[in-house]
């Protein structure tokens, strides 16, 4: 939500709430990345959220998540596309079953993810689908 300089954004299995991450990820560990904790001070962990900053967002945004991740939860994707949603900035969202971190563990949700990026970029240059 920083710039308006790219026609397309895609974001893979992202971190969209800090505050609400901390409290779903497999990892404890991603405490210490902040000062506080959130239930003592929330303010650094909202700063540092995306999801905050989403009213600034204009570019066309596409998430990819596995519908099995536990570093970083679909609901994490979930809420990120549903204020772009509410902005009514173009957005996809794309769950990938039997997935967990990432979108590539199979050689065909590795293709199905290079097919999707591709799409993606090439509508919003003006380019329309790759394949149509």
């Amino acid at each position: 939500g920083h710039t308006d300089r790219f026609a397309a954004a895609s974001a893979n299995c992202p971190v969209t709430n800090w505050l609400s991450f901390v409290g779903t990820t497999d990892g404890a560990s991603w405490y210490r990345n902040f000062e506080n904790y959130p239930w003592d001070d929330p303010s650094e962990h909202l700063r540092r959220s995306p999801l905050m900053y989403v009213g600034n967002v204009k570019t066309p945004t596409m998430l990819m998540t596995g519908e099995g991740d536990l570093r970083t939860p679909m609901p994490q994707t979930e809420e990120y596309y549903q204020a772009l949603r509410v902005l009514k900035v173009p957005t996809a969202m794309v769950r990938f079953k039997n997935e967990w971190h990432g979108t590539s563990s199979t050689p065909s949700n590795f293709l199905r993810t290079q097919i999707y990026l591709r799409e993606w970029f090439e509508k919003h240059r003006g380019g329309g689908s790759v394949t149509q």
